[in-house]
């Protein structure tokens, strides 16, 4: 307004320069600067750049945000081209912006876990608390502005917003206290600016000693048997900072990179401290003691359960390396708990992806000095898998179980939460490590996936879509009594068999006698890739399919191995050594039983006959063959029925494994199956 509180309303910086109006019945005029009018419109536009797409016309601007009018109160008042600010109606509304180093915060430690206090200065007489402060922002509608009363509201800066969330997400109350396992001491220390944090002497300590873990440049064990590439070097450094830290550790390198190498390295470096113990499926353990042998010869290997096993647990010492299964570690849980280990290595960690199980249970008893997991999969269906893994790790970091689901899994799998995402990755990606192969073997030979349709013929296909609706109405009658849990369990019966119906009729109605178009379409691929001097493993998640494809190869004359959760574990060790030195085409494994922890790199083309819903498995057997020491570009064919339920299964692959990479890569995550999502698998 050119002339004041009366007069036209102008758009700044455009019109006449020269403006002419009355009042009182005098002519008065003014002499405008656009110039300035125009640099006083950017500055304004400067601050608050949300202006520039409001609509309310050239001579001023209607918000109908309130972050954003909140947003104008506070900056406008700064900017030399306002004067000040009117309120026509009602009381001013004031915006409190403290100032640079306002808000403190105070660590203080248990045995445990660390208590966080603190307090925000608003002006010399009015002080905030940390957790009335947390009560406010969780309140506040308005983002950023807290409401404080009286039309005051309180303007946090982005960091100090983002402190007070994670914390609100992260730390426990407990009566006039916040706390924090002491895990999280790296986390804390990240979130919490040094300059407005003072702690108690075992904070500066945590502090210190993770600066002290964190410099370390440790070199490679004189007596390791290997020449490690820079990844696996770099990969063994973390390992060692982590444990100089006092922190678990997941190292989740893709398949075929080398965990086991690196884990030996760590091994010779740490086994001066005491004895080591390795815990891995029954199928993994021989394969522990052939490296442990190849690469780490000065390590003295015992694999638990040869010979005396209360012997081997007593006499083990500095140097030791004991290799034990999941199952005997169980099983003999309480022998294994009396010992202190220097270090723990829990392979194929994915085994304990549930926390209930006596499985999981007995491995959270054991005491060590430094816990390490291996896997690939450190998410395999659902991210409640990466809590039951870390709270072995680094116990509490996580919270309970069901402050992880209410935290974390709630709100990533079903809301898409990307604050809590975001939130979680920052948590574990101190204690987690994971590359991939296109991240670090340019010289690994290509992997290629070929979907391979298999067209059955009138009579199975007519079988297939009575099998599905036999299935839908069965399902239907049931409805959800019992919950969504037992309703997903029947649905997940069903699949089952509709999936056993697309591998071969014969594994559900054998008095039928349809012998499927799979197992016929199988052995001529067999039978091509055996002339061509290929060799193939073959994947199957069920026994009685492997054994009737066995068949097939024993008429055609192919030599193959076998092997599945039955096979001794000597007896899979010598059959894995075979098939390396050339004795047999086909491997046919079980992939419950081998789709993992098996060097197979003699085989070149690899066979998943019957898709899977978790696709962190078929990667786990496709890792078999595609992995170090392979010099061949790798094949993979997934044989899929045409017109069944492995059709929808391989489309179901992507958001599968957008869940697990949601977490390791950062990308957007998707939710695990719930009830309805199996009914959509029967077509319904």
């Amino acid at each position: 307004r050119p002339f004041g509180d009366f007069g036209p309303t102008v758009a700044p910086g455009s019109g006449r320069a020269r403006l002419l109006t009355q009042r009182a019945g005098l002519s008065l005029s003014t002499e405008r600067e656009l110039g300035v009018e125009r640099a006083h419109l950017q500055a304004v536009l400067d601050a608050l750049p949300f202006l520039a797409d409001s609509d309310a016309g050239d001579a001023g601007w209607l918000l109908g945000d309130p972050e954003q009018a909140l947003a104008a109160v506070q900056q406008l008042p700064g900017l030399a081209a306002v004067a000040g600010l009117d309120w026509p109606r009602g009381k001013p509304v004031r915006v409190t912006t403290p100032v640079a180093g306002a808000m403190q915060f105070a660590v203080s430690s248990g045995r445990d876990w660390f208590s966080i206090d603190g307090e925000l200065r608003l002006d010399e007489s009015r002080v905030l608390g940390l957790q009335q402060l947390m009560q406010l922002a969780r309140e506040s509608r308005q983002g950023r502005f807290v409401t404080l009363g009286d039309g005051e509201y309180l303007a946090l800066t982005e960091r100090l917003r983002q402190q007070l969330a994670d914390l609100d997400a992260l730390a426990q109350a407990d009566k006039q206290q916040l706390r924090l396992p002491a895990a999280a001491a790296a986390w804390l220390a990240e979130t919490l600016d040094a300059s407005q944090t003072r702690g108690d002497s075992p904070w500066v300590q945590r502090l210190a000693r993770l600066d002290e873990a964190a410099a370390l440049d440790p070199q490679l064990p004189a007596a390791l048997q290997a020449e490690l590439r820079s990844y696996q070097a770099e990969g063994y450094a973390w390992m060692v900072r982590l444990a100089h830290a006092g922190l678990g550790a997941c190292l989740a390198d893709d398949m075929g990179l080398g965990k086991t190498v690196q884990t030996l390295a760590l091994l010779l470096a740490r086994a001066h401290e005491g004895p080591a113990l390795v815990i891995a499926p029954t199928s993994v353990c021989g394969n522990w003691v052939a490296e442990a042998q190849r690469f780490a010869p000065s390590l003295r290997t015992v694999l638990y359960g040869e010979g005396e096993r209360a012997a081997a647990l007593a006499s083990a010492g500095a140097g030791d390396l004991v290799i034990a299964s999941y199952a005997l570690a169980q099983i003999d849980a309480e022998a294994f708990g009396c010992r202190e280990w220097a270090t723990l290595v829990l392979d194929e960690a994915q085994a304990l992806k549930n926390a209930a199980t006596k499985r999981a249970q007995s491995v959270a008893t054991l005491q060590a000095g430094f816990r390490l997991a291996l896997t690939g999969t450190p998410v395999e269906n659902r991210l409640a898998d990466l809590w039951s893994i870390m709270n072995l790790l680094n116990p509490g970091l996580l919270g309970s179980a069901a402050q992880f689901n209410e935290r974390f899994a709630g709100a990533i799998e079903r809301q898409r939460d990307d604050g809590a995402r975001a939130r979680l990755r920052r948590l574990v990606a101190p204690f987690l490590l994971r590359r991939t192969k296109a991240q670090v073997l340019t010289d690994l030979p290509p992997r290629t996936e070929i979907i391979h349709r298999v067209e059955p013929g009138p009579e199975e296909r007519a079988f297939l879509e009575a099998s599905r609706r036999s299935a839908v109405e069965r399902v239907s009658a049931l409805g959800t009594e019992g919950g969504d849990g037992q309703a997903a369990f029947h649905v997940l019966a069903e699949l089952t068999r509709l999936r056993r119906a697309a591998c071969d009729p014969r594994l559900v109605a054998p008095e039928l006698g349809i012998v499927g178009a799979k197992a016929q379409e199988f052995e001529q691929l067999a039978s091509e890739l055996v002339a061509g001097r290929h060799k193939a493993l073959v994947f199957s998640q069920f026994t009685d399919f492997l054994k009737l494809l066995a068949e097939r190869l024993d008429s055609a004359g192919i030599r193959y191995q076998y092997l599945d959760g039955s096979t001794p574990a000597a007896e899979r060790t010598r059959r894995v050594a075979a098939f390396q030195r050339g004795e047999g085409d086909l491997f046919l494994i079980s992939l419950k039983a081998g789709g993992f922890g098996l060097n197979l790199t003699a085989a070149d083309y690899v066979i998943i006959v019957d898709p899977w819903w978790n696709p962190a498995a078929e990667d786990q057997a496709m890792g078999r063959a595609h992995r170090i020491g392979q010099l061949r570009p790798v094949t993979v064919y997934r044989l899929v029925t045409a017109g069944s339920v492995e059709e929808r299964i391989v489309a179901l692959h992507r958001d599968k494994r957008v869940l697990a990479d949601g977490i390791l890569e950062g990308q957007d995550s998707a939710a695990p199956l719930r009830a309805a999502d199996l009914r959509d698998l029967l077509g319904e």
